[in-house]
Protein backbone atom coordinates (compact mmCIF):
# COMPACT_ATOMS: atom_id res chain seq x y z
CA UNK A 1 0.00 0.00 0.00
CA UNK A 2 2.66 2.65 1.13
CA UNK A 3 4.52 2.18 -2.60
CA UNK A 4 1.29 2.94 -3.91
CA UNK A 5 1.09 6.19 -2.35
CA UNK A 6 2.84 9.99 -3.68
CA UNK A 7 5.70 11.57 -0.94
CA UNK A 8 3.15 14.45 -0.29
CA UNK A 9 0.25 11.54 0.79
CA UNK A 10 2.85 9.55 2.82
CA UNK A 11 3.86 12.35 5.04
CA UNK A 12 -0.12 13.34 5.52
CA UNK A 13 -0.47 9.85 6.94
CA UNK A 14 2.12 9.76 9.02
CA UNK A 15 1.47 13.08 10.74
CA UNK A 16 -2.35 12.25 10.95
CA UNK A 17 -1.43 8.66 12.71
CA UNK A 18 -3.47 7.16 9.68
CA UNK A 19 -0.77 5.35 8.48
CA UNK A 20 2.36 4.35 10.90
CA UNK A 21 5.85 5.30 9.88
CA UNK A 22 7.15 2.72 12.27
CA UNK A 23 5.39 -0.22 10.15
CA UNK A 24 7.18 1.52 6.88
CA UNK A 25 10.42 2.13 7.85
CA UNK A 26 10.30 -2.16 9.09
CA UNK A 27 9.15 -3.22 5.94
CA UNK A 28 11.96 -1.14 3.80
CA UNK A 29 14.50 -2.41 5.68
CA UNK A 30 13.60 -6.14 5.03
CA UNK A 31 13.11 -4.86 1.50
CA UNK A 32 16.43 -3.82 1.74
CA UNK A 33 18.04 -7.17 2.97
CA UNK A 34 16.09 -8.41 0.30
CA UNK A 35 17.59 -6.59 -2.70
CA UNK A 36 20.88 -6.65 -2.07
CA UNK A 37 22.02 -8.38 -5.24
CA UNK A 38 20.86 -5.02 -6.90
CA UNK A 39 24.33 -3.43 -5.57
CA UNK A 40 22.16 -0.02 -5.37
CA UNK A 41 23.81 1.11 -1.95
CA UNK A 42 27.76 1.11 -1.28
CA UNK A 43 26.80 2.60 2.27
CA UNK A 44 23.50 2.02 4.13
CA UNK A 45 22.25 4.28 7.01
CA UNK A 46 20.05 1.35 8.96
CA UNK A 47 19.69 4.11 12.07
CA UNK A 48 17.16 5.98 9.40
CA UNK A 49 14.63 3.31 10.20
CA UNK A 50 14.49 3.58 13.54
CA UNK A 51 11.10 4.45 13.30
CA UNK A 52 11.39 7.09 15.99
CA UNK A 53 8.36 9.30 15.56
CA UNK A 54 10.21 12.38 16.41
CA UNK A 55 8.98 15.88 17.85
CA UNK A 56 5.36 17.54 17.31
CA UNK A 57 7.17 20.47 15.30
CA UNK A 58 9.36 17.27 13.70
CA UNK A 59 6.43 15.87 12.36
CA UNK A 60 4.94 19.09 10.89
CA UNK A 61 8.50 19.01 8.53
CA UNK A 62 7.70 18.92 4.68
CA UNK A 63 9.46 15.26 4.36
CA UNK A 64 8.87 14.17 8.28
CA UNK A 65 9.92 10.45 7.82
CA UNK A 66 10.70 9.73 4.32
CA UNK A 67 13.75 8.18 3.72
CA UNK A 68 15.91 9.42 1.50
CA UNK A 69 19.52 8.19 -0.25
CA UNK A 70 22.62 10.21 -1.90
CA UNK A 71 24.59 9.10 -4.51
CA UNK A 72 28.36 8.43 -2.94
CA UNK A 73 29.44 11.09 -4.48
CA UNK A 74 27.49 13.80 -2.11
CA UNK A 75 29.03 14.77 1.66
CA UNK A 76 26.91 13.24 4.38
CA UNK A 77 28.33 14.05 7.43
CA UNK A 78 29.29 10.14 9.20
CA UNK A 79 29.27 8.44 5.99
CA UNK A 80 32.23 7.86 4.02
CA UNK A 81 32.41 9.88 0.23
CA UNK A 82 34.31 7.23 -1.98
CA UNK A 83 32.99 8.47 -5.42
CA UNK A 84 32.99 4.58 -6.09
CA UNK A 85 36.69 4.84 -6.28
CA UNK A 86 39.38 2.82 -3.98
CA UNK A 87 41.12 5.94 -3.13
CA UNK A 88 38.67 7.48 -1.47
CA UNK A 89 37.14 4.95 -0.18
CA UNK A 90 38.45 6.18 3.71
CA UNK A 91 36.83 9.94 3.36
CA UNK A 92 34.77 11.05 6.01
CA UNK A 93 33.58 14.79 5.10
CA UNK A 94 33.33 17.24 7.89
CA UNK A 95 29.97 18.88 6.69
CA UNK A 96 27.13 17.35 4.74
CA UNK A 97 26.76 19.02 1.66
CA UNK A 98 24.24 21.78 0.98
CA UNK A 99 21.76 19.35 -0.56
CA UNK A 100 21.88 17.24 2.26
CA UNK A 101 21.65 19.74 4.59
CA UNK A 102 18.42 20.90 2.90
CA UNK A 103 17.16 17.15 2.54
CA UNK A 104 17.60 17.35 6.57
CA UNK A 105 15.77 20.53 7.52
CA UNK A 106 13.02 19.42 5.25
CA UNK A 107 12.50 16.46 8.25
CA UNK A 108 13.95 13.60 5.38
CA UNK A 109 15.98 10.58 6.83
CA UNK A 110 19.31 10.01 4.77
CA UNK A 111 19.01 6.05 4.29
CA UNK A 112 22.66 6.17 3.05
CA UNK A 113 24.94 6.71 -0.04
CA UNK A 114 24.21 4.86 -3.65
CA UNK A 115 26.31 3.21 -5.78
CA UNK A 116 27.84 4.53 -9.15
CA UNK A 117 30.25 4.62 -11.90
CA UNK A 118 33.57 5.55 -10.56
CA UNK A 119 33.99 9.29 -10.04
CA UNK A 120 31.01 9.51 -12.10
CA UNK A 121 32.87 8.95 -15.70
CA UNK A 122 30.57 6.54 -17.36
CA UNK A 123 27.12 5.65 -17.85
CA UNK A 124 27.06 1.91 -16.90
CA UNK A 125 27.64 2.43 -12.75
CA UNK A 126 29.77 -1.58 -13.44
CA UNK A 127 31.70 -0.58 -10.62
CA UNK A 128 34.28 -2.42 -10.20
CA UNK A 129 34.58 -1.99 -6.38
CA UNK A 130 31.51 -2.30 -5.52
CA UNK A 131 29.47 -4.15 -8.01
CA UNK A 132 27.53 -2.97 -11.18
CA UNK A 133 24.12 -1.97 -10.41
CA UNK A 134 21.96 -4.16 -11.79
CA UNK A 135 18.55 -2.53 -13.31
CA UNK A 136 15.65 -3.92 -10.85
CA UNK A 137 13.18 -3.91 -13.48
CA UNK A 138 15.45 -6.34 -16.28
CA UNK A 139 17.77 -7.88 -13.74
CA UNK A 140 20.07 -9.01 -16.79
CA UNK A 141 20.18 -5.57 -17.23
CA UNK A 142 22.37 -2.38 -16.55
CA UNK A 143 20.81 0.85 -14.21
CA UNK A 144 22.75 2.87 -16.18
CA UNK A 145 24.55 5.72 -14.90
CA UNK A 146 26.58 7.84 -13.53
CA UNK A 147 24.13 7.89 -10.93
CA UNK A 148 22.79 4.32 -11.46
CA UNK A 149 22.38 3.18 -7.76
CA UNK A 150 19.73 6.00 -7.60
CA UNK A 151 17.79 4.56 -10.21
CA UNK A 152 17.74 1.16 -9.34
CA UNK A 153 17.03 1.94 -5.19
CA UNK A 154 14.12 3.88 -6.43
CA UNK A 155 12.76 1.45 -9.09
CA UNK A 156 12.80 -1.46 -6.60
CA UNK A 157 11.21 0.53 -3.80
CA UNK A 158 13.79 1.14 -1.09
CA UNK A 159 13.23 4.82 -1.56
CA UNK A 160 10.54 7.21 -2.60
CA UNK A 161 13.21 9.48 -3.42
CA UNK A 162 16.95 9.90 -4.66
CA UNK A 163 19.89 12.41 -5.52
CA UNK A 164 21.93 11.99 -8.00
CA UNK A 165 24.44 13.97 -10.10
CA UNK A 166 23.99 15.32 -13.20
CA UNK A 167 27.09 15.89 -15.52
CA UNK A 168 25.78 15.14 -19.20
CA UNK A 169 22.82 13.31 -18.32
CA UNK A 170 23.91 10.91 -15.04
CA UNK A 171 20.18 11.20 -13.56
CA UNK A 172 18.17 10.77 -16.94
CA UNK A 173 19.86 8.11 -18.48
CA UNK A 174 19.44 5.79 -15.21
CA UNK A 175 16.15 7.13 -14.62
CA UNK A 176 15.40 6.10 -18.53
CA UNK A 177 16.40 2.55 -18.40
CA UNK A 178 15.13 1.78 -14.59
CA UNK A 179 11.62 3.21 -15.36
CA UNK A 180 11.64 6.29 -12.80
CA UNK A 181 11.15 10.00 -12.93
CA UNK A 182 14.39 11.80 -13.47
CA UNK A 183 15.27 15.49 -12.47
CA UNK A 184 17.61 17.95 -14.05
CA UNK A 185 17.30 21.17 -12.49
CA UNK A 186 19.06 24.55 -14.30
CA UNK A 187 22.20 24.86 -12.89
CA UNK A 188 22.26 26.36 -9.99
CA UNK A 189 18.92 25.88 -8.53
CA UNK A 190 19.85 23.25 -5.72
CA UNK A 191 23.42 23.81 -4.07
CA UNK A 192 26.30 22.10 -5.77
CA UNK A 193 28.59 22.14 -2.71
CA UNK A 194 29.95 19.66 -0.94
CA UNK A 195 29.93 17.51 -4.51
CA UNK A 196 33.30 15.73 -5.45
CA UNK A 197 33.14 17.36 -8.86
CA UNK A 198 33.26 16.47 -12.23
CA UNK A 199 32.68 19.64 -14.10
CA UNK A 200 31.53 22.94 -12.30
CA UNK A 201 30.07 24.17 -15.71
CA UNK A 202 27.90 20.90 -16.08
CA UNK A 203 27.43 19.49 -12.84
CA UNK A 204 23.88 19.23 -11.08
CA UNK A 205 22.44 17.56 -8.40
CA UNK A 206 19.08 15.85 -9.31
CA UNK A 207 15.57 14.10 -8.34
CA UNK A 208 15.26 10.45 -8.58
CA UNK A 209 11.34 9.59 -7.59
CA UNK A 210 9.31 7.18 -8.65
CA UNK A 211 6.30 9.76 -10.26
CA UNK A 212 6.35 13.40 -11.52
CA UNK A 213 4.03 14.01 -8.65
CA UNK A 214 6.85 13.10 -6.05
CA UNK A 215 9.42 15.24 -8.35
CA UNK A 216 7.67 18.40 -8.41
CA UNK A 217 6.55 18.19 -4.08
CA UNK A 218 9.97 17.55 -3.37
CA UNK A 219 11.40 20.31 -5.79
CA UNK A 220 8.80 22.82 -4.19
CA UNK A 221 10.04 21.75 -0.75
CA UNK A 222 14.21 22.39 -1.82
CA UNK A 223 13.61 25.72 -3.50
CA UNK A 224 9.99 27.27 -2.12
CA UNK A 225 8.95 27.31 -5.54
CA UNK A 226 5.32 28.53 -4.85
CA UNK A 227 2.74 26.07 -4.55
CA UNK A 228 -0.09 27.88 -6.64
CA UNK A 229 -0.29 26.44 -10.04
CA UNK A 230 0.99 28.60 -13.27
CA UNK A 231 -2.23 29.49 -15.64
CA UNK A 232 -2.37 26.95 -17.82
CA UNK A 233 -1.80 27.20 -21.57
CA UNK A 234 -3.90 25.17 -23.83
CA UNK A 235 -2.95 23.73 -25.62
CA UNK A 236 0.75 23.25 -24.92
CA UNK A 237 3.18 23.99 -27.71
CA UNK A 238 5.62 20.86 -27.81
CA UNK A 239 8.54 20.99 -30.16
CA UNK A 240 9.32 18.15 -31.65
CA UNK A 241 13.59 18.59 -33.05
CA UNK A 242 13.74 16.01 -35.59
CA UNK A 243 17.24 16.13 -36.88
CA UNK A 244 19.47 15.79 -33.88
CA UNK A 245 16.81 13.98 -31.20
CA UNK A 246 14.72 12.28 -32.95
CA UNK A 247 18.11 10.30 -35.17
CA UNK A 248 19.73 7.43 -34.97
CA UNK A 249 16.60 5.89 -32.40
CA UNK A 250 16.49 2.04 -31.77
CA UNK A 251 12.75 0.23 -32.94
CA UNK A 252 11.11 -0.23 -29.52
CA UNK A 253 12.89 3.66 -28.28
CA UNK A 254 10.98 4.92 -31.27
CA UNK A 255 7.72 3.65 -31.21
CA UNK A 256 7.13 4.10 -27.43
CA UNK A 257 7.96 7.94 -27.88
CA UNK A 258 6.41 7.71 -30.92
CA UNK A 259 3.53 6.86 -29.39
CA UNK A 260 3.21 8.81 -26.69
CA UNK A 261 3.91 12.11 -28.39
CA UNK A 262 0.57 10.69 -30.57
CA UNK A 263 -1.49 10.06 -27.58
CA UNK A 264 -0.40 14.08 -26.31
CA UNK A 265 -1.54 15.30 -29.59
CA UNK A 266 -4.72 13.23 -29.73
CA UNK A 267 -5.36 14.94 -26.38
CA UNK A 268 -5.26 18.19 -27.98
CA UNK A 269 -1.53 19.89 -27.51
CA UNK A 270 0.13 21.62 -30.55
CA UNK A 271 2.75 19.17 -31.57
CA UNK A 272 5.51 21.46 -33.51
CA UNK A 273 8.31 19.55 -35.77
CA UNK A 274 11.53 22.50 -35.39
CA UNK A 275 15.15 21.47 -36.94
CA UNK A 276 17.79 21.21 -34.40
CA UNK A 277 20.37 20.10 -36.52
CA UNK A 278 22.45 23.00 -35.40
CA UNK A 279 21.75 22.41 -31.72
CA UNK A 280 23.47 18.93 -32.70
CA UNK A 281 26.73 20.49 -34.21
CA UNK A 282 27.41 22.76 -31.54
CA UNK A 283 27.15 20.58 -28.65
CA UNK A 284 29.48 18.09 -30.73
CA UNK A 285 32.47 20.96 -29.54
CA UNK A 286 31.87 20.96 -26.09
CA UNK A 287 30.78 17.38 -25.06
CA UNK A 288 34.43 16.14 -24.17
CA UNK A 289 36.62 19.12 -24.10
CA UNK A 290 34.60 21.00 -21.32
CA UNK A 291 34.18 18.29 -18.65
CA UNK A 292 38.07 16.99 -19.17
CA UNK A 293 39.65 20.01 -19.00
CA UNK A 294 37.39 21.23 -15.80
CA UNK A 295 38.21 18.12 -13.97
CA UNK A 296 41.83 18.83 -13.36
CA UNK A 297 40.64 22.21 -12.12
CA UNK A 298 37.71 21.41 -9.95
CA UNK A 299 38.73 17.30 -8.71
CA UNK A 300 42.12 18.99 -7.67
CA UNK A 301 39.98 21.96 -5.82
CA UNK A 302 37.61 19.63 -4.07
CA UNK A 303 40.46 17.66 -2.23
CA UNK A 304 42.49 20.95 -1.06
CA UNK A 305 39.02 21.96 0.40
CA UNK A 306 38.29 18.94 2.17
CA UNK A 307 42.17 18.54 3.20
CA UNK A 308 42.28 15.97 1.06
CA UNK A 309 45.00 18.05 -1.47
CA UNK A 310 48.14 15.53 -1.68
CA UNK A 311 46.53 12.99 -2.25
CA UNK A 312 45.25 13.68 -5.52
CA UNK A 313 47.26 11.77 -7.97
CA UNK A 314 47.41 8.63 -5.72
CA UNK A 315 43.79 8.93 -5.96
CA UNK A 316 43.95 9.02 -9.88
CA UNK A 317 46.79 6.24 -9.57
CA UNK A 318 44.47 4.15 -7.70
CA UNK A 319 41.84 3.57 -10.29
CA UNK A 320 39.78 0.83 -10.48
CA UNK A 321 38.05 1.00 -14.39
CA UNK A 322 41.13 0.64 -16.84
CA UNK A 323 39.43 2.92 -19.22
CA UNK A 324 38.54 5.96 -17.06
CA UNK A 325 42.02 5.50 -15.73
CA UNK A 326 43.98 5.74 -19.26
CA UNK A 327 41.37 8.75 -20.22
CA UNK A 328 42.53 10.98 -17.03
CA UNK A 329 46.30 9.63 -16.70
CA UNK A 330 46.60 10.80 -20.74
CA UNK A 331 45.45 14.14 -20.05
CA UNK A 332 47.41 14.59 -17.48
CA UNK A 333 50.47 13.43 -19.09
CA UNK A 334 50.27 14.26 -22.42
CA UNK A 335 47.22 16.65 -22.51
CA UNK A 336 44.59 16.06 -25.43
CA UNK A 337 42.54 18.80 -24.43
CA UNK A 338 43.96 22.11 -24.64
CA UNK A 339 43.62 25.47 -23.05
CA UNK A 340 42.60 26.50 -26.11
CA UNK A 341 40.03 23.95 -26.99
CA UNK A 342 38.55 24.49 -23.73
CA UNK A 343 38.15 28.09 -24.48
CA UNK A 344 36.45 27.13 -28.00
CA UNK A 345 33.93 25.03 -25.78
CA UNK A 346 32.85 27.92 -23.85
CA UNK A 347 32.30 29.86 -26.77
CA UNK A 348 30.55 27.15 -28.67
CA UNK A 349 28.29 27.09 -25.42
CA UNK A 350 27.48 30.57 -25.76
CA UNK A 351 26.49 29.94 -29.39
CA UNK A 352 24.72 26.47 -27.79
CA UNK A 353 22.48 29.14 -25.37
CA UNK A 354 21.92 31.16 -28.36
CA UNK A 355 20.45 28.57 -30.59
CA UNK A 356 18.33 27.08 -27.77
CA UNK A 357 16.76 30.31 -27.01
CA UNK A 358 16.45 30.83 -30.71
CA UNK A 359 14.15 27.57 -31.28
CA UNK A 360 11.88 28.19 -28.32
CA UNK A 361 10.76 31.70 -29.59
CA UNK A 362 10.96 31.13 -33.24
CA UNK A 363 8.35 28.14 -32.64
CA UNK A 364 6.81 29.93 -29.03
CA UNK A 365 7.41 26.75 -27.69
CA UNK A 366 5.93 25.99 -24.13
CA UNK A 367 9.05 23.08 -24.17
CA UNK A 368 10.72 20.51 -26.59
CA UNK A 369 10.14 16.48 -26.29
CA UNK A 370 12.81 13.77 -27.37
CA UNK A 371 13.40 10.29 -26.25
CA UNK A 372 15.95 10.33 -23.33
CA UNK A 373 18.50 7.95 -24.37
CA UNK A 374 18.46 6.38 -28.35
CA UNK A 375 18.57 2.43 -26.94
CA UNK A 376 17.24 0.57 -23.92
CA UNK A 377 19.50 -0.76 -21.24
CA UNK A 378 22.39 -2.62 -22.35
CA UNK A 379 23.27 -6.08 -20.69
CA UNK A 380 25.70 -6.04 -17.67
CA UNK A 381 27.89 -8.66 -19.53
CA UNK A 382 27.84 -5.68 -22.22
CA UNK A 383 28.55 -2.56 -20.03
CA UNK A 384 31.93 -2.28 -21.13
CA UNK A 385 31.59 -1.68 -24.64
CA UNK A 386 33.15 1.82 -25.12
CA UNK A 387 30.85 2.43 -27.70
CA UNK A 388 28.12 3.13 -24.59
CA UNK A 389 29.25 6.73 -23.78
CA UNK A 390 28.98 8.79 -26.72
CA UNK A 391 25.36 6.94 -27.50
CA UNK A 392 24.07 7.36 -24.00
CA UNK A 393 24.66 10.99 -23.32
CA UNK A 394 24.23 12.03 -27.22
CA UNK A 395 20.30 13.39 -26.41
CA UNK A 396 21.28 14.37 -22.52
CA UNK A 397 24.20 16.11 -22.84
CA UNK A 398 22.84 18.93 -24.56
CA UNK A 399 20.18 20.30 -21.62
CA UNK A 400 23.88 19.88 -19.06
CA UNK A 401 25.91 22.43 -21.53
CA UNK A 402 22.70 24.51 -21.77
CA UNK A 403 22.22 24.68 -18.32
CA UNK A 404 18.49 24.13 -18.61
CA UNK A 405 15.78 22.10 -16.60
CA UNK A 406 14.90 18.35 -17.89
CA UNK A 407 12.52 15.52 -17.18
CA UNK A 408 12.49 12.19 -18.34
CA UNK A 409 9.27 10.44 -17.83
CA UNK A 410 9.13 6.35 -18.19
CA UNK A 411 6.97 5.93 -21.66
CA UNK A 412 7.60 2.03 -22.08
CA UNK A 413 5.04 -0.33 -23.43
CA UNK A 414 4.09 -2.53 -20.66
CA UNK A 415 6.15 -5.97 -20.21
CA UNK A 416 8.88 -3.99 -22.22
CA UNK A 417 12.49 -2.63 -21.16
CA UNK A 418 12.25 0.88 -19.69
CA UNK A 419 11.90 3.93 -21.99
CA UNK A 420 12.21 7.45 -20.92
CA UNK A 421 10.37 10.70 -23.05
CA UNK A 422 12.43 13.70 -22.03
CA UNK A 423 10.45 17.32 -21.33
CA UNK A 424 12.91 20.23 -21.64
CA UNK A 425 11.96 23.98 -21.00
CA UNK A 426 14.78 27.29 -20.71
CA UNK A 427 17.12 27.88 -18.38
CA UNK A 428 15.20 29.21 -14.96
CA UNK A 429 12.19 27.23 -16.04
CA UNK A 430 11.71 24.53 -13.68
CA UNK A 431 8.88 25.21 -11.72
CA UNK A 432 6.75 25.65 -15.17
CA UNK A 433 8.78 22.22 -16.67
CA UNK A 434 7.67 19.77 -13.82
CA UNK A 435 4.16 21.58 -13.79
CA UNK A 436 3.70 21.07 -17.74
CA UNK A 437 5.31 17.54 -17.47
CA UNK A 438 2.76 16.33 -14.18
CA UNK A 439 -0.04 17.61 -16.84
CA UNK A 440 1.62 15.48 -19.66
CA UNK A 441 2.79 12.59 -17.83
CA UNK A 442 -1.72 12.59 -16.44
CA UNK A 443 -2.56 12.54 -20.28
CA UNK A 444 -0.27 9.19 -21.28
CA UNK A 445 -1.28 7.83 -17.90
CA UNK A 446 -3.55 5.59 -19.37
CA UNK A 447 -0.94 4.23 -21.83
Amino acid sequence: MYNQLSIEALVDGFRRGSLCLDSWHRALLEHYADAAHLNSFISFAAPAFSGDTGTPQQRQAPLYGIPVSFKDNINVHGLPTTAGTPGLADYYPAADAGIVQRFKALGARIAGKNNMHELSFGVTSANLSHGAVVNPRHLQHSAGGSSGGCAAAVAAGLVPCAVGTDTGGSVRIPAAFCGVVGFRPSTGVYPGDGIVPVSQTKDSPGLLTRSLDDALFVHRQLTGASQAPIPERNPLRIGIPRQFFWAELDTQVHRDCRAAIDALADQGMDIVPVDDAVIGEVNESIQFPLPIFEFFIDFPRFLLKAGQGERFLDILGSIRDPQIKKTLMTQLESPAISYEDYLQALMSKLRLDREYAGLFRQHRLDLIAYPTVSCTAPLLRDCDAQEHFERFVRNTDPASNLAAPSVSVPVAAPGSLPVGLSFDALPGQDHALLLMAQRLGRLLAPR
